[in-house]
């Protein structure tokens, strides 16, 4: 059976580089779905991740209709509770606060409520330096590695802004590899 990864993109810059390592997991032989946050779209379109899947991206909490599949009906559970493992990458300052304080008023952050308990859960940091060395994002990351969360990154580098420091997303090689070596 193959392992059910389920990945949750967040509204960051690096969203985009979220595209190779959900085609990597695919490549791997894992069962990939992928949750978005309205923020993440406006950066790659649900139908990138969809072609990569081959699998409804969910996007919003509320259900298209009132028939179809459980991700239809009730898309704030499901694929969440089935998921072997729990990808957010990018895991911005935002999302990262979201979950470590329990708030569920997106995809993202309301998966990260419904998983399994023994469900693996994986964060990728990336945001500008200076938001990654806030004592606030530094709190909620100490509160995520509390509650049993697998962090990756962030790596020192040059940012999209233009600057550089520690909040660069890491290799989606090295992010990639973590996922497999959970669920395999």
């Amino acid at each position: 059976m193959k392992p059910k990864v389920l990945v949750g993109v967040s509204g960051g810059v690096a969203a985009y580089k979220a595209a190779d390592v959900v085609s990597q997991l695919v490549k791997a032989g894992c069962d990939v779905r992928v949750v978005m946050t309205e923020s993440a779209t406006k950066f790659v379109g649900p139908a990138t991740f969809a072609a990569l899947t081959q699998e409804k991206v969910l996007t919003s909490m509320f259900p298209e209709s009132n028939s179809g599949g459980m991700d239809i009906i009730y898309p704030h559970l499901y694929p969440a509770t089935e998921a072997d493992a729990f990808l957010v990458i990018p895991a911005t300052a935002n999302t990262i606060s979201k979950i470590a304080h329990g708030l569920g008023d997106d995809l993202v952050s309301c998966s990260a409520l419904s998983l399994k308990s023994d469900c693996k859960r994986i964060f990728c940091p990336a945001m500008n330096f200076q938001m990654w060395g806030n004592p606030v994002v530094q709190d909620n990351v100490k509160k995520l590695l509390h509650y049993g969360w697998h962090q990756v990154g962030p790596e020192k580098g040059r940012m999209a802004c233009g600057t550089s420091g520690y909040g660069r997303l890491s290799a989606q090689t090295v992010i990639t590899q973590i996922v497999l070596n959970s669920v395999f």
